[in-house]
């Protein structure tokens, strides 16, 4: 069931920022947006942030944020299209993620966060 769950956040993110989309915003999870997912994702994936909270010490509600979209599966394009952030920004975001789990590649840290999402 949860990878059902992921597939179909996945996709609600992906249509969001599509340029199709009325409700597209370059700031799409900024302020009560991304309030709102955090709840939505907590509700459909529960133990995720005390699991990355072990994982990861000291880590702040943006990097919680930015670690729920990569465990999603969402690309760099895409999470930069959907933070308040520039790609910069999320860059240093992703590396202090990585320097805190001790892992040495960004590819490791998108899948140990599929494995926190998936347990």
């Amino acid at each position: 069931m949860a990878r059902l769950c992921m597939k179909e956040i996945s996709k609600a993110l992906i249509e969001m920022i599509s340029d199709e989309s009325p409700y597209a915003s370059k700031d799409m999870l900024c302020g009560a947006r991304g309030a709102v997912f955090r709840e939505i994702f907590i509700f459909h994936y529960p133990g995720f942030i005390k699991e990355v909270q072990k994982h990861v010490p000291g880590i702040t509600k943006d990097e919680e944020l930015l670690c729920m979209l990569i465990a999603l599966g969402q690309s760099a394009d895409e999470i930069e299209q959907l933070f308040c952030l520039s790609a910069e920004q999320i860059y240093m975001f992703r590396k202090a993620v990585c320097w805190k789990m001790r892992l040495e590649e960004e590819k490791l840290l998108a899948d140990k966060l599929r494995e926190i999402l998936e347990r």
